[in-house]
Formats: C-alpha cells, structure tokens, sequence
C-alpha cells in the first residue's frame, strides 16, 4: 500500500473497474469511517473485488496517510481496483487488486453556498435504476461527469440525474431531499439512489427534531413545488438548492429546515 505506481494495464485505468469512498476529516479524525469502511467492503462484494485487507488495516493505513500529509481537516479517499491484468474484459485468473489512498487538505465549500444556496438544473443523463452500479460508488462515474459538466456550462452549480422511469434519483455527487412542511422527502433506493451515509444520517437527525422523515419515489413536479431542496453528502454536507433550472425553490433563499439540519449536522463532529 506504499507503492505509489499504478500499472498502465490496470483495471480501474483501463475499463474503471473499481470502487471508491470519500470520506471527510475533522480536526484530524474521520468522521462515520466504520459506516465507510463497510459500504466500501459491501461494493467489493457487488462487483466481486475481494479486497487484500482487513477493514481494521484499511484504517489504519487511513489514518497512517493523513499523518504522512499532515492533514487535519480533509477530504480522505481510498479507491480499489481490480488490480493488474490484460486487455481483456474477462479473465480466469483473478488479478490482485490495487489499494490507492489520497488525502488532500478540505475546509468545506465555500460560505456563500450555504448562505444563499446553490442553482441546480435537471439533467437529461438518466441514472439506471435496475443496475447494480446504482447503489455502490463505483469508478464509472462517467454519467455523473458528464451531467456536471453541462450543468456548469448552462451556468448551474450541480445537475439533477432522474431515472429512466423519470423519477428523481440523486444528484451528481449526492443525494437530495425536499421539504414539505413538517416532513422531509428523499428518492428512494430503488429509485436508484446511493445509499448515502450522511443520507442516512439526515434522516435520523430529522426524526430526532420532530420531523418526519420519508423514502419513496418523487417527480420532478414535485421537486419544483417543494419548499425546500437540499443535498447531502460527506464533502457538502447539508447544502441548500434556492433555484432548479428557472424556477425559485420556495422563496429563492436557503429554508429554515435545511438551516436546522445542517446546524444539528454539525454538532455531531464538532
């Protein structure tokens, strides 16, 4: 794991056939690295990757790279390939997989996202909700550039990916909840949503507050009609949507419930 070469036959490189988790660091310590850890040993067991580790060592060679970068606030990344082989999509041999670990110093977004929210646009890249790279971070991420990139072209901050049954599934890089009232709205997995860990742990906050938290399929419709919008991950953390496409979300300006849950966010790692 301190080999920093990378074969130009391996697979991640030639076909993305690998999986990844980004993680985020707080004053020198991973935050939900166990609920990382076993989503990332979950996805091997999706795509058949059997990772030459054990989680506990996979740790501590997290934590062993965030010393030798000295980072104490951080984006953390492991990503695991199904290592070395020729170019061919099968084999009978099964390579050894190669272990890449990134650690690059990370603040949070810039300030002015959270105090007036970010513009979002719907993309017209579908996600496949009936393929098992759905629910697992896998390195054909292609889709997911991609809507991105148009989005920023357009003059947005993030793009909407819908499934092919035209139902919302997430964003490009996170999940996304609505508001209505007192409940909050998340796609559901079979929708073709990660199973994100700061989706999930939103979810409970919610509760928590005394707000009802729901999974289930969403129409972009709806979306538009909500009176709130906002996305969650590791990096992002809470993050409002004041705008998709032309329209205003509620009053064009982040919402109470979304100021609410980020602040309770926060409080679990400060």
């Amino acid at each position: 794991m301190n080999n920093l070469k990378i074969s130009a036959q391996d697979r991640g490189f030639l076909y993305g056939d690998g999986i990844f988790e980004t993680m985020r660091v707080y004053d020198g310590k991973v935050f939900k690295l166990n609920e990382h850890i076993a989503r990332l040993f979950a996805a091997a067991e999706v795509v058949n990757i059997k990772i030459p580790v054990s989680a506990a060592e996979l740790k501590r060679e997290l934590y062993r790279a965030l010393k030798k970068n000295r980072s104490k606030d951080a984006s953390l990344r492991v990503t695991v390939t199904r290592g070395e082989g020729p170019f061919t999509l099968t084999e009978e041999k099964r390579p050894k997989p190669t272990i890449m670990i990134t650690a690059k110093k990370f603040g949070g977004y810039p300030p002015a996202f959270y105090s007036r929210g970010i513009r979002a646009e719907i993309s017209d890249i579908r996600q496949n909700e009936h393929s098992p790279l759905a629910g697992i971070k896998s390195l054909n991420f292609l889709n997911y550039i991609l809507a991105r990139m148009r989005a920023r072209k357009g003059g947005f901050d993030e793009a909407i990916i819908l499934n092919t049954a035209g139902f919302v599934a997430e964003a490009a890089a996170s999940n996304i909840f609505l508001v209505k009232g007192k409940k909050i709205l998340t796609p559901s997995l079979d929708s073709g949503a990660l199973p994100g860990i700061t989706r999930s742990l939103v979810m409970g906050i919610a509760k928590k507050l005394g707000l009802k938290a729901e999974e289930r399929p969403i129409s972009p419709k709806e979306l538009y009609g909500a009176g709130e919008v906002f996305l969650t991950s590791s990096l992002a953390e809470v993050l409002p949507v004041t705008k998709i496409g032309r329209r205003n979300i509620g009053k064009g300006s982040p919402g109470a419930v979304t100021k609410l849950l980020h602040a309770s966010y926060k409080k679990m790692y400060n």
